[in-house]
Parts: structure tokens; sequence; C-alpha cells
């Protein structure tokens, strides 16, 4: 057999896109490359990867859905190499595609890709969000090197450089009477209106605050958009309660005031997740060395809502 990485590249975007069109946008080229690539790919392993059905794009077949896997794992071994080489005079090359929880991504990722470009400007960053147990998944997959994440879903054999710590903090309208509160306690928001953010884990772990006191949160609405979130917020609809203050949070006219939680409070690390083998390759090792050198200097600080005991 005689394969090319483009043939496995265009392969490997239509089993992902999950048709020849949006496979061809990604990769900027035809779509008849693409179904080139395809044709030639299956003449050599002697099955069919997909099932072509008219006006409804393409299907991977058994032996497709078992290929993606394998072809993901040698594209990922395959680009690590390529940098890993264009890396060997001892400057940071390729790219490296890095995972982000989605509500965080617009905190964290511009200080940090501020300093990606300062120190290797020949790194380029491919960016993916998702909740926590995507980026489990991703990672595990070998479609992102690293992930910005919390280590509450991540697993314990998983490496984590832990980043700051969390606390859970308390987003309330300003117009109620507890925003004139300096801190809250679960047992202040147990009665009100909640406002829960929506996504993979969240409802156990917001839920498991107010259960550890014998208390239940009254959750009125619930969202995957951290912006709604903010908005219905503001508008008066309820509470939230969130891990990471934004900049935008501490400021006034916003609608909302944020407020420290009382109590000890399960509080989770924020970090940066990545497989082990990644671990070794001389791009993951770069951001690595960037990330635990800004949260030295106190880079984070600003994003963490300090708890009252």
């Amino acid at each position: 057999m005689q394969f090319t990485l483009k043939q496995l590249r265009y392969v490997d975007a239509a089993l992902r896109t999950g048709s020849i069109a949006h496979a061809a946008r990604e990769m900027n080229i035809s779509q008849s490359s693409i179904s080139a690539a395809i044709d030639a790919t299956e003449t050599l392993m002697g099955v069919a990867l997909f099932h072509r059905m008219p006006a409804k794009g393409i299907r991977p077949t058994e032996a497709g859905v078992h290929a993606t896997e394998k072809i993901a794992q040698f594209l990922s071994s395959a680009r690590i190499l390529e940098s890993d080489l264009m890396s060997s005079k001892g400057v940071a090359v390729g790219s490296l595609r890095m995972g982000c929880y989605a509500p965080t991504a617009p905190f964290m990722l511009p200080r940090i890709l501020n300093s990606v470009r300062a120190a290797h400007p020949q790194v380029r960053v491919e960016m993916k969000e998702g909740d926590m147990e995507n980026l489990v998944e991703f990672l595990n997959a070998g479609e992102v090197d690293v992930a910005l994440t919390y280590r509450r879903v991540t697993p314990e054999t998983m490496p984590f450089m832990p980043l700051f710590p969390a606390p859970p903090w308390a987003l309330i309208p300003e117009a109620w009477p507890l925003a004139q509160k300096p801190a809250v306690s679960l047992h202040d928001l147990a009665a009100e209106p909640m406002i829960m953010l929506d996504l993979a884990s969240t409802h156990h772990y917001f839920g498991q605050l107010f259960k550890a006191r014998g208390l239940s949160p009254n959750i009125v609405y619930t969202t995957r958009s951290s912006s709604v979130l903010r908005g219905l917020v503001a508008a008066n609809y309820g509470y939230s309660i969130l891990n990471i203050c934004g900049p935008q949070d501490r400021k006034e006219g916003a609608g909302y005031v944020c407020r420290p939680i009382t109590g000890k409070l399960d509080t989770p690390s924020f970090g940066l997740a990545y497989t082990r083998a990644a671990r070794h390759t001389s791009i993951v090792s770069a951001m690595l060395s960037i990330c635990a050198r800004l949260a030295q200097e106190g880079a984070f600080d600003d994003l963490v809502m300090a708890a009252e005991t």
C-alpha cells in the first residue's frame, strides 16, 4: 500500500465533517480532490469507507468508523514528528492544537496566545472549544495536544498542570438586595431563582455545592451559553454561580455584581491537561513553560474571586 499524507488528510477531513463539501472548504481545495483521495484510499484498502447518499452527503461505513481513529492517530503522530524535526534547532516551530473549555476561552486564550506569539512566532495555534467531557475526548482521540480546562472530569491518569484554583462565586442582579452584601452564602441563594450553566458536569458540581449544606438550588432557567447567562442575570431573571470571574464582571453598570460565597467550598483547579505522549514534544513543552510562567507572574489572578471563609 502507498498512502500519501495528503490523501489521508483529505480522507480524515471527510470522515470528521461527514461531507465532501465541508471537507473541501476546511482543506481549501476542490471537492473533486477530496473525492479522488477517498477513491484512491478505498482502492488501496479494498473496502468502502463511506456510504454515498445523494443529496444527503456521506456516512462512514463500519470500516470507515474503524479507520477514523487510526487515521487521526497517524496524522497526529506525523504532525508531532514534523514539528519536532522543524524545532530541532531549539526554536519551537509548527502547529499546536489547543482545546479550551468554552466559557473560559474569552478570558484565557488572549493572554496565552499573546505570550506564545511573542516567544514563538513560528508556532501556529489551532483552537477547538468544548465542554469538559468533550476536551477529554479530544485529548484521547489526538484531536488536540493540550486543553485548558478544570481538573473535575480529567482522569487522574492524564497529566495536568494546575494554573490557579477557581473557587465558585455568585453573579447577582444589581437590583437585588443581596447585591448590597459584600459576600453571600449558599443559604442566602438557595431560595432565589437560579440560572444554571448547562454544560457537562456543571449540574452535578453546582448541585453538590448546595447538597453539601443540605440545600437545593431553585433552578428556573438553564443555558449552554455563558453570555446568555450573564444577560439573563442582568435582566433580573435570577442569579448564577460561576468559577471564572471575567474583567467585565467587576465593572459597574453591567446589570449584575459578582460576590464571593462564604464557607468552605469545593474549589476545582483550572489548568492545562495533556497526554503523556504529547508531554515530550517540543511544542507542548514550550506551551507548558509559557503557562507556568504566566501563572507564576500572576497573569490569571484577576480571574479568581477569592472565597470568603
